[in-house]
Order: structure tokens, then C-alpha cells, then sequence
């Protein structure tokens, strides 16, 4: 009983911080991609949508402030493209190894406008990708899950094989710096972020320095 009613509270406050109309087009946003999660056969985690998800929104905030003009930017775990779809950039690519989601992606695109390209696979497609430059990398949510070997041997490969300007990552407590550990080698940290939803942190690195 006191967990179920701390779990309300934590959601009753998390509402209350997003605001009424973000909440609202959540639950909206759900309930009409519930169906295409299905067809598509995609993780339903990716039901939790972009107004309602902190992280994402700060994620598009540090991306408007990387100085100079984004001609292009990457994200490899892409998902929907829900913070992809929203980052200023010229040319958007996006990288997903769930085929079901990248489908799901693609389905999704507002006809008109640049819209963002999305292909199945990880750094090993963005390595062999025809894009030369990267102004801006983001991989979001899923680093936690792979060793520190994997993580540094794919961008030592990914940063030998293009110029790429700056990495946004995200690292949760529970990684005890790790991942901040790992882009301190890897690049000049200059900017760090606490997520209070998720109580994780955004790190922004400047890569081509």
C-alpha cells in the first residue's frame, strides 16, 4: 500500500512539473501509437513520448546551444526520432538496430520540410554511412546497458573515421561516472545536466579539439 501510494505521488508530481497541456498530449500520443506499436512490432517503451520525458527536452535544449551551424546531426538510438525530429540541424540522421521501430519511424515523418532520415543499424552503420562530418552525435538512453570496452572501442573507430564535433550521452547514478570517465578521454566535457525525473545526467563533449 505505501509503495502504490508513493508511486502515485511521484506521478501526481511529475505531472504537475511537465504541466497539464504536455500531460495531455502524452495520453493522446499514447493512445494513438499504442496501435502502431503493435503493428509494428516495436518495444512499447517507446510509447513514453517526447512532452513528457525530461531528458528528451533537455536533450533538444543543449542541442540548440552547439556554437556554429548544425549542417548535420546524428542520433544512434534514435528510437521515433523524438528528439532527432526536433534538433535544428540541416541534414538529421537517425540509427536504430530495432527494425520494427525504425519502420515505425519512418511512418511517422511529416511529409514537407527536411525531414529526418532513419536506417536500421548502430555505429557500424554510421561508420559505413556516405556522411563525412558530424556536427552533432547524440546517443541517449541505452549506453548503461553496454560495457566500457564496447563504448570506447566504437567511438575511438567512429572518431578515426570522421570529424565529429560534439557527443551528447546521458550516464545514470548507478554507473558511478563511468561514462563521464570514459568522454573525458575522449573529448572536452562543456556542459553537465541533472535530469530530475530520471536523476541521470546530460554530458555534452566537444570531440574535435
Amino acid at each position: 500500500m505505501q509503495t502504490t501510494v508513493k508511486r502515485l505521488t511521484r506521478k501526481i508530481e511529475v505531472a504537475r512539473r511537465h504541466g497539464a497541456d504536455n500531460v495531455a498530449k502524452a495520453l493522446a500520443g499514447k493512445a494513438l501509437q499504442f496501435p502502431l506499436s503493435l503493428v509494428f512490432g516495436a518495444d512499447r517503451w517507446h510509447l513514453r513520448g517526447f512532452h513528457t520525458t525530461n531528458y528528451k527536452k533537455m536533450a533538444v535544449e543543449i542541442a540548440r546551444t552547439v556554437p556554429g551551424r548544425l549542417d548535420v546531426a546524428v542520433e544512434v538510438g534514435c528510437g521515433l526520432g523524438d528528439v532527432l525530429g526536433r534538433v535544428r540541424a540541416r541534414r538529421r540522421l537517425g540509427f536504430d538496430i530495432d527494425r520494427g521501430v525504425i519502420a515505425w519511424a519512418r511512418f511517422l515523418r511529416r511529409p514537407g520540410g527536411t525531414r529526418p532520415e532513419f536506417a536500421v543499424g548502430s555505429f557500424d552503420a554510421l561508420i559505413r554511412h556516405e556522411v563525412r562530418e558530424i556536427d552533432l552525435l547524440i546517443t541517449l538512453g541505452w549506453f548503461h546497458y553496454m560495457p566500457d570496452d564496447w563504448i570506447g572501442q566504437q567511438m575511438r573507430a567512429l572518431l578515426a573515421a570522421k570529424r565529429v564535433r560534439y557527443v551528447l550521452v546521458d550516464e545514470f547514478p548507478e554507473q558511478k561516472g563511468r561514462i563521464e570517465r570514459l568522454f573525458d578521454g575522449l573529448g572536452v566535457r562543456v556542459d553537465r545536466r541533472h535530469d530530475w525525473q530520471d536523476d541521470k545526467h546530460l554530458l555534452l563533449y566537444r570531440c574535435d579539439v
